[in-house]
């Protein structure tokens, strides 16, 4: 059955239409849009609506005000009316002079003008009959003052009906002000209400709002959370995990971007420990050579040799062990920088550790005529031990480098808590205060005048630091005014990797 062309298109519009609401927005910029669009159109709405309520209050007031004022005005204008009427109709029945009639009747005028301007108000009917009733006593007691004799008993008849009439007057006075008193509560009743709908209508919109916020911020703060922590995985050299960010179109386009730069960054640490591991395997080789050359000529084996050769053959031996070490440095370094490696944790006494990498060094302290003061708590921690002995190594043989002649070296080792401190002081020249992180540079060397003559390579701080991390722990240099102190923290417990 073929579908008629305009259900299609109205199917098409729908798909479209529920793309564009979807709560899965397609970028950043439709969801913050479409936030905004939601706020300004809420905003709209309830300043409409305050204004429609406030246009009402306001027009009902002033209703009320000037109903009051004409009620009240009139009311009182009837009353003094009937009472200059009453007093010109006295005065007709003593002295009988007509200008005083004329007086009346300009009065009577202006009591019918007055009594249909108040009956005009929008007034109970209660009331409406009771001036009606006013002006129907007030014509039947005109026609007979107007026709009869002035001191008859008729019109004094006449004129004693004032006194109901002035009744009447004072009624309504009363009962207008009554009714005013019932429109002032209205109008104040309408304030209240109108106050408290504007109370819900804020709350509408701050719920509205809050609802929105909801729905947009939350997103966003997720999204920029994902990407910090994705720009950080790489800054931080943690490449072996994939990046995916999930989100609008354009957060996945930025995401699929960072996703290449890491394969980019994997593709040349792999190239660069290539290249390390076939450079330092092609110089052990001549270097081999070298060394094994050097020695078979100290040794004397190509012939007797004299004093000078002796000399050079001793600088041969000693440069050749120092490039050896430099070699050896870089393949470590190479090693601690890879993403991928695999850690042979086991339950180990670090005192004991410490105990074995000093007596390795005892040739150059003895060299130095070192004074080695140690203060080892028996502590055991769960750690790689080659790799952390690479740590503790380096440690310690840059104290011995960096310690003056017949120096001291200071090696203490504590529990604190869940951690285990190790801190080697030496009385050597110190690091600067701008040196203190720089150190753990790869290939940086501290620049001061007293450590010319030693040799290094600058990357065994930088290997000790990367292991101690990827431990969980770390290496710092404490503040010491006779020398430089290292501590290395590291957790009893790592997270295994």
């Amino acid at each position: 059955m073929k579908i008629p062309r305009q259900i299609l298109q109205q199917l098409q519009g729908f798909v479209v239409s529920s793309r564009w609401l979807s709560v899965y927005p397609h970028s950043m910029a439709r969801l913050v849009s479409l936030g905004l669009l939601t706020l300004v159109l809420m905003l709209v709405v309830a300043l409409a609506l305050a204004g429609v309520y406030l246009e009402r209050a306001t027009t009902k007031g002033q209703k009320a005000v000037i109903f009051s004022t004409q009620a009240v005005q009139y009311s009182l204008a009837l009353s003094d009316l009937t009472k200059d009427m009453e007093r010109s109709a006295r005065v007709y029945q003593v002295l009988g002079n007509d200008s005083l009639l004329a007086s009346y009747s300009q009065f009577r005028s202006q009591l019918q003008v007055t009594a249909k301007q108040l009956s005009g108000l929008d007034l109970p009917e209660a009331i409406k009959a009771q001036i009606t009733a006013l002006l129907t006593l007030e014509q039947d007691a005109f026609a007979i003052i107007s026709t009869a004799k002035p001191g008859s008993e008729a019109a004094s008849q006449a004129i004693e009906s004032f006194t109901t009439i002035r009744d009447i007057a004072r009624t309504l006075i009363s009962v207008n002000s009554r009714e005013v008193e019932i429109r002032v509560n209205e109008m104040k009743a309408t304030a209240r209400s109108t106050r408290q709908t504007l109370l819900w209508e804020g709350l509408a919109a701050i719920l509205l709002v809050s609802a929105v916020a909801i729905f947009v911020i939350p997103p966003l703060v997720r999204y920029i959370r994902e990407l910090d922590q994705s720009i950080l995985q790489i800054g931080r050299g943690n490449l072996d995990r994939e990046i995916s960010l999930q989100g609008p179109k354009d957060i996945r386009d930025l995401g699929a971007r960072l996703e290449w730069l890491r394969r980019q960054l994997l593709l040349l640490e792999t190239q660069k420990q290539h290249f390390l591991r076939h450079f330092s395997h092609e110089l052990k080789t001549p270097l081999a050579s070298l060394r094994e050359g050097a020695c078979l000529l100290a040794d004397g084996v190509a012939g007797p040799i004299n004093q000078e050769q002796e000399e050079v053959c001793a600088i041969l031996q000693r440069n050749c062990s120092s490039l050896q070490q430099n070699i050896e440095d870089l393949l470590k370094y190479s090693v601690s920088m890879q993403p991928f490696q695999a850690y042979d944790y086991q339950q180990i006494r670090l005192d004991e550790q410490i105990t074995g990498v000093t007596r390795e060094h005892n040739l150059h302290i003895r060299a130095k005529e070192l004074i080695i003061k140690t203060n080892l708590e028996a502590v055991t921690i769960l750690e790689d031990a080659g790799k952390i002995t690479t740590v503790l190594d380096n440690l310690l043989s840059n104290a011995v480098k960096f310690s003056p002649l017949r120096g001291q070296i200071d090696i203490h080792l504590w529990q604190d808590s869940n951690r285990a401190i190790v801190e080697v002081t030496d009385q050597g020249p110190g690091i600067d205060e701008e040196e203190k992180e720089r150190i753990f540079d790869a290939f940086y060397k501290v620049r001061n005048p007293e450590n010319r003559d030693v040799e290094g390579s600058g990357l065994g701080l930088s290997i000790a630091k990367q292991y101690a991390n990827a431990h969980g722990g770390d290496i710092e240099v404490i503040h010491y005014p006779h020398g430089a102190r290292l501590r290395l923290t590291l957790p009893l417990q790592p997270k295994l990797q």
